[in-house]
This record gives C-alpha cells, sequence and structure tokens, in this order.
C-alpha cells in the first residue's frame, strides 16, 4: 500500500487536525470563561452559552480520531513497509498511544521516502 506525496501530506495535516482543535478548544475556553468566585455558589450563566456547540466539537473530535486510528491500523496491517514481526506493535502502540503515537507512525511508514534516501 503505497501513498502518493499529496496525499501523504492530507493525511498528515488530518494527523495534526485533533491537535489545532485541542489548542482552540483551551485557547477559546481560557478567554471566554470567567474565573468563578469561590464565595459564590451559582455558576455564571457565561460557563453554560456556548456548551452545547462545544459539547458537539468535542463529540465530532472523538469521532474523527477514531476514524483516524482505523485509518493507521488497517494501514498497519495492509503495508508492506512495516517489518511483519512489529505489526502487532504498531497496533498496540497506535490503540494505546493515539493522537501521540500517530505522527510518528506518519513520519515512519506513511510519508514517502525518496528512492535515493531509502537507498
Amino acid at each position: 500500500m503505497r501513498i502518493s506525496r499529496p496525499v501523504a501530506l492530507v493525511i498528515a495535516a488530518l494527523t495534526l487536525a485533533p491537535w489545532g482543535f485541542f489548542i482552540a478548544f483551551f485557547a477559546y475556553f481560557g478567554r471566554h470563561v470567567p474565573m468563578v468566585p469561590p464565595s459564590t455558589n451559582a455558576p455564571p450563566a457565561m460557563v453554560f452559552r456556548d456548551f452545547n456547540a462545544m459539547f458537539r466539537l468535542q463529540l465530532f473530535s472523538m469521532a474523527f480520531c477514531a476514524a483516524l486510528l482505523a485509518f493507521y491500523i488497517v494501514h498497519v496491517f495492509r503495508t508492506d513497509r512495516v517489518p511483519a514481526d512489529k505489526k502487532a506493535l504498531w497496533a498496540v502502540v497506535l490503540f494505546l498511544g493515539n493522537v501521540f503515537a500517530m505522527p510518528v507512525y506518519w513520519w515512519l511508514y506513511v510519508w514517502p521516502k525518496s528512492e535515493a534516501r531509502a537507498a
């Protein structure tokens, strides 16, 4: 299963998308959620204002990460670039490491190496 450079770049962008969502999510909440004073018992209404939209975005992000995980695990077992004795190991690493392991796997096995570097 060989992947061309343009397709590999699209996969790289999709692989890094959860990190972008993570940064955007915390940047948004860092700016928009006020600190709740400890003397009050009621949370401010602003905390719950955009909860529905953020909850839906989080669900989409989780489904997207699951789809990425499925792609990478299928790629592990269909490619000839991963040595046969490391396929199960990479499947476990991808499953447990998820967004941390996907960029490493992409660099090692998805990004097409030029023929000069491979030799």
